[in-house]
């Protein structure tokens, strides 16, 4: 492994945008008993408004806001935790020269229906979100083509340019937790846990 391609591989580590065999994604609450444990979702579907520090977080953060329930919302940031997780095991691969561990690693985050439905699922409140989403997994399926062909210029190229739709997707979108009915008030369906189950 050469010290130019390790310096080539820093910057990926420090963009990368979820750890393998994360904590199971229990089933959301119904509206009912969310009514009952948390004083934001009330008979109106307006969402809480932020106050204090949240306030001033919100008025500096202009991106566009991602409508989830708090679960939906958990599993999304432990799907992000895997596809640092995945980055890191490609660029270690690659350092390795272990081509096996770089196009397993690649699968973590490769494009499947299953992966397809979930984003689908996530972005149904935010114009926009589901294609970026699409695209980084899509992206990252010349990140295994590449280790098949043993070609550590390729997996560069290929690595770089997925973490180019996950960091644009990260500096365009943010997560806005919302409650059930507000949720199916902004994306006109109701929540299914069976469509973000992929794992």
């Amino acid at each position: 492994m050469t010290r130019h391609r390790i310096h080539l591989l820093l910057p990926l580590a420090v963009l990368a945008c979820n750890q393998p065999e994360a904590a199971p994604y229990p089933d959301e609450p119904n509206a009912a008993s969310s009514s009952r444990s948390s004083p934001a979702a009330t008979s109106s579907s307006a969402p809480a408004t932020p106050s204090g520090p949240q306030a001033q977080l919100a008025d500096m953060d202009h991106r566009t806001p991602v409508p989830l329930q708090p679960m939906m919302a958990w599993h999304q940031k432990q799907n992000m935790m895997d596809h640092l997780v995945a980055i890191q095991r490609i660029t270690d691969g690659l350092a390795r020269d272990d081509w096996d561990a770089v196009a397993e690693a690649s699968k973590l985050i490769e494009s499947s229906p299953q992966m397809q439905q979930m984003c689908q699922h996530m972005g149904a409140g935010a114009e926009g979100f589901t294609k970026l989403a699409l695209a980084f997994h899509s992206r990252a399926d010349a990140i295994g083509n590449a280790a098949e062909a043993k070609d550590g210029k390729a997996v560069l190229e290929a690595t770089a340019h997925t973490l180019e739709a996950c960091t644009s997707c990260h500096a365009t979108y943010k997560q806005d937790i919302v409650d059930a009915a507000t949720w199916q008030a902004r994306t006109g369906s109701v929540h299914d846990p069976s469509k973000v189950h992929v794992r």
